[in-house]
């Protein structure tokens, strides 16, 4: 049975035999909600790769002690998978960062495109990111991830194109494109693939996919990303939401990439 996981930035430098103490920001939920008490055993992750198993010494509504059985420490998988994905009306952007962080992903780019109705106004662009931030690391949780996915800054219109870099490989998930995704994916080998399907790439060796809003990427966008080397590609014969294109795009990655 899996454990209870949790998260906290304290296990960084985490020893197996240490006796760590938390406090409400992990207790509360540990013990209020989950009821759990000395004895029990859990998970907690830092966000950057370290696990921690240990079993609860003490408990109560403020305060958790953990006895630190193991640590475990998870490497960044090669090539880093990123998903630049258009803001969408009704929350549907939240739902795709969501199942893209249970399939794995590893960055995403918020994208207010031309296209866009949906946006992240000055006053509250700060809020907005971190609702963002609040879905990544639930989500992470829920999928027992250890290392989250990193949130770029906010990109706008045909600003996509000058954030992504010569070593990424660039898809944009287009429904007029004559290529599949899987076939480009498969062309340039598991090594190389890289997905865009409304992205903003800008690590070496990454699959960028760019995910467009519900009205579609504008010409403009289109020629910015083209000039830069991105390739337009087809998820299949049926059109998809901008909540569930990035999540089919990056399954098929991780397939091609052997991890599925």
């Amino acid at each position: 049975m899996s454990l209870p996981v949790f998260f906290s930035t304290q296990v960084a430098e985490a020893a197996a035999g240490q006796v760590l103490t938390f406090g409400e920001d992990v207790a509360g939920h540990a013990v209020r909600v989950r009821r759990l008490g000395p004895g029990d055993e859990l998970e907690i992750v830092d966000g950057s790769g370290t696990r921690v198993r240990g079993t609860v010494s003490t408990a109560s509504a403020n305060e958790l002690g953990l006895h630190v059985a193991s640590v475990t420490h998870t490497d960044e998988d090669q090539p880093r998978l990123v998903l630049v994905q258009a803001l969408a009306k009704g929350d549907r952007d939240l739902q795709a960062i969501e199942a893209a962080t249970e399939i794995g992903v590893d960055e995403v780019v918020p994208w207010a495109a031309e296209r866009s109705i949906a946006d992240w106004p000055a006053k509250k662009r700060d809020k907005l990111a971190a609702k963002w931030d609040n879905v990544l690391r639930a989500a992470s949780l829920q999928a027992r991830r250890s290392r989250f996915p990193l949130r770029h800054d906010l990109v706008r219109g045909t600003g996509l194109a000058s954030t992504l870099t010569a070593t990424d490989t660039v898809y944009v998930l287009h429904e007029a494109a004559e290529q599949k995704l899987s076939q480009a994916l498969r062309d340039s080998g598991p090594a190389n693939a890289s997905v865009i399907e409304d992205s903003s790439a800008a690590d070496s060796g990454r699959i960028v996919l760019v995910v467009g809003p519900e009205g579609g990427i504008s010409d403009a966008e289109l020629d910015a990303l083209a000039a830069i080397g991105a390739k337009a590609v087809l998820l299949g014969p049926t059109v998809l939401r901008s909540s569930s294109a990035g999540a089919a795009g990056l399954v098929m990655a991780q397939n091609s990439l052997g991890r599925w």
